[in-house]
């Protein structure tokens, strides 16, 4: 009778957290962006991706911005989960963009 308990406790722990991480996952990359505009009260972020896109996301709550997370014209690397969110926002240093920029180049 305890087996029957344990096992379908682990079966329900086990299906929770499978949709945990299918909640999670990543859809898209942009690995280098600038951000173009931040709208701090409906948490939404516009940014511009390397091909000239301007793109529009909203930012998870588990991200969430504050007024001195980003400014105009910074290099981001961001992630889109499968629901259109933000769930992950990386500062890129511009030193090693321009570092970038030269080996593309030779």
């Amino acid at each position: 009778m305890k087996r029957k308990i344990l096992a379908t406790l682990m079966l329900v722990w086990g299906i929770g957290m499978a949709g945990l991480v299918e909640g999670f996952q990543t859809a898209v990359v942009f690995p280098v962006s600038s951000v173009e505009h931040v709208d701090l009260r409906n948490q939404v972020l516009t940014f511009k991706t390397q091909d000239g896109q301007v793109r529009m996301f909203r930012v998870a709550q588990s991200v969430g911005m504050k007024r001195e997370s980003f400014a105009k014209g910074e290099l981001v690397r961001i992630e889109v989960d499968l629901d259109d969110q933000i769930v992950n926002i990386v500062k890129l240093a511009q030193t090693s963009l321009s570092d970038r920029g030269a080996i593309r180049q030779k």
